[in-house]
């Protein structure tokens, strides 16, 4: 597991509030990074939001590295 990854290994969830909130919304959700480096968190916090019932998810980052 790249070390990226394993820093993330549960840090990061959704809460049963907002899991609710996407299995009722249906359509997608844009899931929005100030920065990008490696691009983990934003394809481990889309995977949770695929689990928790979200429709599709479009990831938005504002900055890359390089």
């Amino acid at each position: 597991m790249p070390s990226g990854l394993r820093a993330l290994d549960g840090s990061l969830g959704v809460p049963p509030e907002l899991a609710q909130a996407l299995e009722s919304a249906g359509g997608p959700v844009l899931l929005v990074d100030d920065y990008a480096d490696t691009g983990w968190t934003l394809a481990v916090a889309a995977r949770l939001l695929r689990r928790a019932g979200a429709a599709e998810v479009f990831p938005l980052v504002l900055a890359v590295q390089g």
